[in-house]
Order: structure tokens, then C-alpha cells, then sequence
């Protein structure tokens, strides 16, 4: 019996060149983890399940910082967040002209980070999650988790070798992770925009005080 290769002598150099290149698709395939490895993997590195599910409210103060260099230097406003485990919540920036609410409706980014039970709640901020593959971008490799929050503003970017969850869309980006109550929680919030950005500090952060008097019914509140 003739070989494959005495038979098809084109595939003497098919073969070779789909070696070189990559190309045969089974082999080359990177096996990924399921869905629920990753966002398990995630509750973990933020502290874990048994911690996030101790915490009831969270309030924080801080800063928001408005950079965009063509419309002068950067602004700096103060912030007050106020947040619980239903989902309702309000940020006040306090502008020099006036208080400025910002509210829950449509920014699902702001309400599940800061919901203190958020990294429990994926699929209530974004539903239907699903892995679709991976991502690198800056020498990072991410597992990117699409959703049915239909811009690619909502994708979500967990970091292959730390777990964490580090962008939501190319544009955010989640920095200066600590541990408060023994949950990880990040201090920066990055938010390219065009020509520039407007990033969100968050100095301090305590869980377990009583908010109720700061989380305005939703129809109150204004979406930005």
C-alpha cells in the first residue's frame, strides 16, 4: 500500500508549510477553561465567596479627574458613593456650581462596582455571559466574557494569570486593588473618552454603614 505521501505528493509540501504557519486548526487550538471556572476563579481573587457575601452596603469618597488637555488643564471633583446589595445607588459630584447625582439607569459599569457583592452578581449586570476567547492587549492576556449588553463597551476582560478583572471594554480599567473587610476592591477606575479621560479615585471605602438615606428612588436619579 502507497503511503499518503507516494499517493498525494502534494501534501509533502502542504503539510510542512501548515506546520510552519500554524494552520491546522485542531492542533493549534488553546483550550480554554469553562465559564464558570473563570468567573469562580474571579470570586476567589476578589477575597472569596464566604467574605463578598458578608457585605451589605458600601460607601465611598473620593475623587473624580477630568483630563483632557485641549480643553485645558485637568479638573478635579470631589465624589460620594453610596451603594447596597439590590443594586440601587448614588454618586454625588460635587461641582463647584452644584451637586451632581449620578444614577443607576443604563450605566451597568458603575452599579455592579459599586454593588459590594458585585463579583456574586455577573450575570445580573451582564446577562447572558459568555466566553468567547481570549484577548492580549499591552503584554496582558485576558479571557474575554462577551454579554447581551449589545456594545463591546460591557466586554469583560479577566486576566489569565491573576484572575482579576482588570477592563470592562476597551475603554475602562480597574487599578489599585486592596483588600477592605477582606475584599478586594479597586481604588482607580480609569475612563478613556475621546481626547482624554475621566478617572474615578476611590480614597475610601467602608462597608456595613447605613445608606438608606443616600439611595434615591430610581425615577430621582439622573443617568450620565
Amino acid at each position: 500500500m502507497k503511503c499518503l505521501g507516494e499517493k498525494f505528493p502534494w501534501m509533502m509540501v502542504l503539510v510542512p508549510i501548515l506546520l510552519i504557519s500554524g494552520a491546522l486548526p485542531a492542533a493549534a487550538d488553546e483550550i480554554l477553561p469553562n465559564l464558570e471556572q473563570i468567573l469562580e476563579r474571579y470570586v476567589e481573587a476578589m477575597g472569596g465567596r464566604e467574605a463578598i457575601a458578608k457585605l451589605t452596603t458600601r460607601t465611598i469618597t473620593g475623587k473624580q479627574i477630568d483630563d483632557r488637555p485641549h480643553m485645558g488643564p485637568p479638573e478635579e471633583t470631589p465624589l460620594e458613593a453610596w451603594a447596597d446589595t439590590t443594586g440601587e445607588w448614588t454618586m454625588i459630584l460635587r461641582d463647584p456650581e452644584g451637586e451632581i447625582r449620578v444614577g443607576a439607569q443604563g450605566n451597568a459599569k458603575l452599579a455592579f462596582l459599586l454593588n459590594p457583592q458585585g463579583p456574586l452578581m455577573i450575570s445580573k449586570y451582564f446577562p447572558n455571559p459568555r466566553l468567547t476567547g481570549t484577548w492580549e492587549y499591552d503584554g496582558v492576556l485576558f479571557y474575554k466574557v462577551e454579554n447581551d449588553l449589545t456594545l463591546e463597551y460591557y466586554t469583560l476582560y479577566f486576566e489569565v494569570e491573576t484572575g482579576m478583572l482588570t477592563r470592562i471594554g476597551y475603554y475602562w480599567y480597574l487599578d489599585g486593588y486592596r483588600p477592605v473587610d477582606e475584599v478586594m476592591v479597586p481604588g482607580i477606575v480609569y475612563q478613556g473618552r475621546k481626547g482624554g479621560s475621566t478617572n474615578l479615585y476611590f480614597d475610601t471605602v467602608i462597608h456595613g454603614e447605613d445608606v438608606s438615606e443616600h439611595l434615591l428612588p430610581e425615577e430621582e436619579l439622573v443617568d450620565e
